[in-house]
């Protein structure tokens, strides 16, 4: 009996093992896995739709062109241009996606925060902001320059 044990625990050792390979080799080679960029990562113009357009400066300054805002579903009623700041946060755990903060004023005393979230390595497969919580559709940018 005992030995039946310790081939047991030995096959369950090794089945471990492979999977947590597995998962190593799908995040490396797929690049499966949260959102992450650094700072100059992330400079530069991003283009979205209908002529979105969101430009992030290396001094911490942005620029916001007919980025939609109010969403319902893929239809924004709208959208907002402005200036304003980016910040890079930390992600909030090993798995959360990296967003960045952008705050712009739209007008006399109205500012619009928008929370972008990067999407693969570097950002690589761009950026985009989400439609909502409870969804993981978003409003795709790419890098422009």
């Amino acid at each position: 009996m005992k030995i039946v044990a310790r081939v047991a625990i030995g096959v369950s050792a090794a089945i471990v093992v492979l999977m947590l390979a597995g998962v190593a080799y799908l995040s490396l080679f797929v690049g499966w896995g949260p959102g992450r960029a650094e700072r100059g990562d992330v400079v530069g113009t991003w283009t979205g739709p209908r002529g979105a357009q969101v430009m992030l400066r290396e001094d911490g300054s942005a620029t916001a062109t007919k980025v939609p805002g109010g969403y319902s579903g893929y239809n924004p009623p709208h959208a907002f241009s402005g200036e304003g700041t980016w910040m890079l946060r930390k992600p909030g755990n090993s798995l959360a996606d990296q967003e960045i903060r952008v705050e712009v004023g739209t007008g006399p005393g109205r500012r619009v925060t928008i929370e972008l979230v990067v999407d693969g390595r570097g950002a690589r497969d761009g950026i985009h902001v989400p439609v909502s919580a409870d969804s993981a559709l978003g409003i795709d940018f790419r890098k422009a320059s």
